[in-house]
């Protein structure tokens, strides 16, 4: 194993458990090394990773915090023994950061599944590797281990029996490392495609996000690709604007190597009040997944724009009638599941949400983030909890079961979330203006609607602000939550920091 971590941008593995004495590293490789052959400035020396035993204890249980939380709850309560997380976690004591694979273990001859966690430990440098090729090595990850689980159904093993399983791993890992997709960087820099024919909203939607809305009047059609970029959470966002006519639309399918490889993620808009040209969009975006699908091999995310629903036409039964449209044929093309957003200039709130749910998409964070706000949600009895950045963008949301039944909603539960995804950034910004005019003496503000109450926090995170949201019915509540808050804060901060950068 020395040898191959050497060579490698891998420079440890380390598998926690949670058993009955709490967090603890399980097997570590390479092996811990005593206390006085550390130095914490330079933990890499020779190429080879020192850590002493109390280090991998320090990383097993801030992995483990993640996946438990703060619920005091017996085992027999855990919902979630099936489930997989990974996530991108960072070690600044140690100069490195993992992808980090979280699941349950079920050994015959314990009572209840094993909270696990295991860490790919590279250079925190050299993080944009995990970035750029997670989702192969979250895979690969994955299927090592349905082999190791089944190793380990009666009962833990001696870590010398294990080594070949996870050396196999490593060398596998290493592959990958030597094919990359993106070529690690010191930054994350991400390829966001705007496509969709000329006059569908491409170039009002970027100019709206970067709030540059000046630039809103008068647009022209734009002439073939333009790249912009814009920062957002701590990484650079490219953003290809595809001009929409036809012949650049025949160029960028002709040079799809150059327009659409290595995207890391595809905006398609289609104008909802436009039926006039639907079949033209269906083709083109048909052409557009053809190519992603079998000449490019890429499983690129895709969120649909249906644009310009401004308000005053949204409840017209013609632009009913186009949106149960274009759903069924996008069905058709790209099957049932499939993400779209109506949006309008006239409503920054929904071309934020647009934004968010794709920008989501890049974040291996998300899924062990949005586990933390449903375990929190729990605690508190709260009923809807999001999280903002200082720009509107939903980073994370839970919505409890009980949600619809408490607001007398008889509406499906996602209705109740797009409403409040779509109206959280106003109270945001409500909030912001109340704190610049000090009308707010706290990091925090309540907004009551009958029975119900709308409570924000402000959280600074690495110099940051961040907004959590939550419905309440009581005030006491805000009590419970702020007891809480800090350790929560504390547990994602670092997933917030890593959340896409």
């Amino acid at each position: 194993m020395e040898n191959l971590f050497k060579s490698s941008i891998i420079k440890g593995l380390v598998f926690c458990i949670h058993d009955d004495i709490g967090p603890q590293p399980k097997y570590m490789w390479p092996n811990a090394v005593p206390d006085e052959r550390v130095d914490n400035k330079i933990p890499i020396k020779e190429g080879i990773l020192r850590l002493s035993y109390q280090n991998y204890m320090q990383i097993a249980i801030k992995n483990l915090s993640l996946l438990l939380s703060d619920e005091m709850i017996s085992k027999k309560a855990i919902n979630d023994r099936n489930i997989e997380y990974f996530a991108i976690v960072p070690y600044p004591d140690f100069y490195l950061t993992s992808l980090t694979y979280f699941h349950y273990l079920n050994i015959k001859k314990r009572e209840y599944p094993i909270e696990t966690a295991f860490s790919l430990l590279i250079k925190e440098n050299r993080r944009n590797f995990l970035y750029n090729n997670h989702n192969r090595i979250k895979n690969l990850i994955a299927e090592y281990f349905k082999i190791i689980d089944e190793r380990l159904i009666n009962e833990f093993i001696p870590q010398e029996e294990l080594e070949k399983d996870f050396k196999d791993l490593l060398k596998d890992l290493i592959k990958i490392e030597n094919q990359p997709y993106t070529p690690a960087t010191s930054q994350r820099k991400m390829k966001i495609i705007l496509a969709g024919l000329d006059d569908s909203g491409k170039t009002s939607f970027i100019f709206t996000v970067d709030r540059k809305f000046s630039k809103l009047m008068g647009l022209n059609p734009t002439m073939g690709a333009k790249v912009q970029s814009i920062q957002a959470l701590g990484a650079t966002l490219f953003l290809w604007d595809l001009g929409g006519q036809t012949h650049f639309r025949e160029s960028y399918l002709t040079k799809s190597q150059i327009y659409i490889y290595e995207s890391d993620l595809i905006f398609y808009f289609i104008d909802v009040k436009n039926e006039e040209r639907f079949e033209e969009s269906l083709t083109y975006f048909k052409n557009i997944y053809e190519i992603l699908q079998t000449k490019l091999e890429q499983h690129t995310p895709i969120i649909f724009i249906f644009s310009k629903g401004d308000p005053d036409i949204l409840k017209s039964k013609k632009i009913h009638q186009n949106i149960k449209l274009l759903q069924s044929e996008l069905k058709k093309i790209i099957g049932d599941k499939f993400e779209f957003y109506i949006t309008s200039i006239f409503q920054i709130e929904s071309i934020l949400r647009a934004f968010s749910a794709g920008i989501s998409k890049l974040s291996p964070n998300r899924e062990i983030i949005d586990l933390n706000l449903k375990k929190f949600l729990k605690a508190t009895k709260s009923y809807i909890m999001l999280l903002l950045s200082n720009e509107g963008l939903v980073l994370a949301d839970h919505y409890s079961k009980k949600a619809a039944n408490f607001l007398n909603h008889q509406r499906p539960p996602e209705i109740i979330q797009d409403v409040f995804e779509i109206t959280a950034p106003q109270f945001t910004m409500l909030f912001k203006i109340f704190y610049k005019f000090k009308a707010l003496k706290k990091d925090e503000a309540s907004f009551e609607f009958a029975d119900s109450i709308i409570f924000i926090k402000k959280l600074n995170i690495v110099d940051n602000d961040t907004f959590v949201l939550f419905l309440i019915d009581k005030r006491e509540k805000k009590d419970k939550i702020n007891s809480l808050l800090p350790k929560f804060t504390k547990r994602i901060t670092d997933l917030l920091t890593t959340y896409i950068a």
